[in-house]
């Protein structure tokens, strides 16, 4: 399954491999949305958690519209000429994939309760994301981005919470825990996530670190 050549969708529902065809008579999986970053391809942004994200539904990442750098080939990444185009154009690549996936059974995925997930780049996008369609993803889980946050702009867009997930060594943690800090301060369910021993990197215990933070915003 892809959104163009070269630009398959990664992803996977709950105890079953990415190509199998749903059971029938499941209920509808929540959504787990994902958004990778310059240079980090599903398989790696999506694939190194795959049991977290299917422990709490379906995951579905699409792959960026553009390639790491000038090479013709290699990693993707998302490109447009402005951030408003490059933001518009993630969010329609992400509900294309999302309909493309379901169109595999009509009804198989639930939007109630959804979460948007996104790495670096993806990170920054995904609350502009949600601002442009309050209460579509009420729960934000941002990896490796110091992304700019208030209790005031998430409470308007209908998040609910947000975990942050860091790198122990990289240049975002600090960010991280002051966002985390003033969203506590107002009141807002915030938490970050510590990734040890890796900067912008995912730890080798991401799948746990991962199923904690999706924990955290699922609690609320």
């Amino acid at each position: 399954m892809a959104l163009a050549p070269g630009r398959p969708i990664f992803y996977a529902r709950p105890g079953e491999p990415p190509d199998a065809e749903p059971l029938a008579g499941a209920r509808p999986w929540r959504l787990v949305g994902h958004l990778h970053g310059m240079c980090y391809p599903p398989s790696y942004s999506c694939g190194k958690w795959i049991r977290a994200a299917t422990d709490v539904g379906v995951l579905v990442c699409p792959t960026g519209n553009a390639r790491c750098g000038d090479a013709s080939i290699g990693p993707p990444s998302w490109e447009a000429p402005t951030w408003e185009d490059l933001v518009r154009a993630m969010d329609a690549d992400l509900e294309r994939s999302i309909a493309r996936v379901e169109s595999k059974k009509e009804g198989s995925i639930r939007r109630e309760g959804a979460v948007l997930t996104g790495f670096s780049r993806g990170a920054y996008a995904a609350p502009v994301i949600a601002r442009m369609h309050p209460g579509r993803w009420p729960y934000l889980v941002l990896i490796e981005a110091n992304v700019p946050l208030s209790a005031a702009s998430l409470e308007k867009a209908g998040v609910r919470a947000v975990a942050l997930v860091a790198g122990e060594r990289g240049t975002e943690i600090a960010g991280e825990r002051k966002t985390e800090s003033e969203l506590r301060a107002a009141g807002f369910p915030a938490r970050l996530f510590v990734m040890a021993k890796v900067a912008h990197l995912y730890s080798d215990d991401i799948e746990r670190v991962m199923a904690d933070a999706l924990a955290f915003v699922l609690a609320h």
